[in-house]
């Protein structure tokens, strides 16, 4: 068999574990600076780095199974539960860029039938974009809402935008766009490749839009009681 497909997976887990590897070096980093910190505020760190930890190796205990199927390992996630979840586990890195994320649901419970730890890489990929490319103190939100048979998850950010003539080219892999490369901020043009094979592994799309100042990157699943997942 070519090294080849191997290589290239191990270059998708390498990037996932960026965001959690930082989340790990700031938590640390808080810890060792806690001055008058409650012992309460100094086990939310710990338990934040030991998550962190925990997601890394399962990233890697799965690189070598990239476009595994729905089937291999379904299991019922909450996209909202998921969302609050992802988004506790790099609050130090985005307490480091003077960020805050809402996570709003709305409607019907956001429950899908799918991968959890794939799952959890699509909305850390698109957090960790919407914080690279979100200016110092952006208020980052996540939105979760059902749609008739889907579950649709939208992050959103104020940075520069994407122009219109390279939305759909964001999801090839390797692809950055102009400002993002003129921007000195480092990518590899990995994470939303990775996005768009996990939710298309779960029968959905994914697709941005940038409106008033602001960007939304999106994606759509089919929904438990919905859309059949089997």
């Amino acid at each position: 068999m070519s090294p080849l497909p191997y290589a290239e997976e191990f270059r998708r887990a390498a990037h996932d574990i960026r965001t959690p590897l930082a989340a790990v070096t700031q938590g640390v980093d808080a810890l060792l600076h806690l001055g008058d910190e409650t012992p309460e505020g100094a086990l939310h760190l710990f338990d934040i780095v030991r998550r962190n930890v925990v997601l890394m190796g399962e990233v890697l205990a799965t690189s070598l199974e990239r476009g595994r199927s729905l089937s291999a390992n379904p299991v019922e996630v909450d996209l909202g539960g998921l969302a609050r979840d992802v988004a506790d586990l790099i609050q130090p890195v985005l307490s480091a860029r003077r960020q805050t994320v809402d996570v709003v649901v709305t409607g019907r419970a956001a429950r899908v039938v799918g991968d959890y730890g794939g799952l959890a890489r699509v909305l850390l990929n698109l957090l960790d974009n919407a914080s690279k490319y979100g200016p110092i103190g952006d208020e980052l939100r996540i939105r979760v809402r059902r749609r008739d048979s889907f579950t649709v998850v939208s992050v959103h950010d104020h940075g520069p935008g994407i122009p219109r003539g390279e939305r759909h080219a964001i999801f090839r892999a390797f692809y950055r766009t102009a400002a993002a490369r003129g921007s000195g901020v480092a990518g590899t043009g990995l994470g939303l490749s990775v996005v768009r094979e996990v939710v298309e592994g779960h029968r959905g799309s994914v697709g941005v839009s940038c409106a008033r100042h602001e960007t939304r990157v999106w994606f759509s699943i089919p929904s438990v009681n919905g859309v059949s997942a089997s």
